[in-house]
């Protein structure tokens, strides 16, 4: 047997590398911006409002555990979701797209409400 046919049969296997899709990217990179965005502005105003309150005197407790009980609840389900067999078996490019426009509606929205509602 020739051990150049030898060599090519028994090497290891080279994968093609997957294509790109710089529209997908710019929009999930686009997304995930926007969902950051709004979830720190969200976690800033929690914040102050939590400082202003025990500044003043009031008990913030009941209100810091109801906004740790939603981010929990939303953490659960996104990982449910990063998780699932279907979610896993997609491209990177795709799931990163998939798993921010799961991501950036809620926080967005409630950003957006609080912005207007706090002026």
């Amino acid at each position: 047997m020739d051990h150049r046919a030898y060599d090519a049969l028994n090497r290891p296997a080279r994968t093609a590398p997957s294509p790109r899709h710089p529209g997908v990217v710019l929009l999930s990179a686009v997304l995930w911006l926007l969902t950051s965005l709004s979830v720190s502005w969200l976690c800033f105003l929690v914040g102050m409002t939590a400082l202003w309150g025990a500044a003043s005197g009031e008990p913030v407790g009941g209100f810091l555990l109801c906004c740790a009980a939603v981010l929990c609840g939303g953490a659960g389900v996104f990982v449910a979701v990063c998780r699932a067999p279907a979610v896993r078996r997609m491209s990177g490019d795709v799931r990163s797209l998939l798993l921010g426009a799961l991501a950036c509606p809620v926080p967005l929205v409630l950003a957006a409400a609080a912005w207007f509602s706090v002026g």
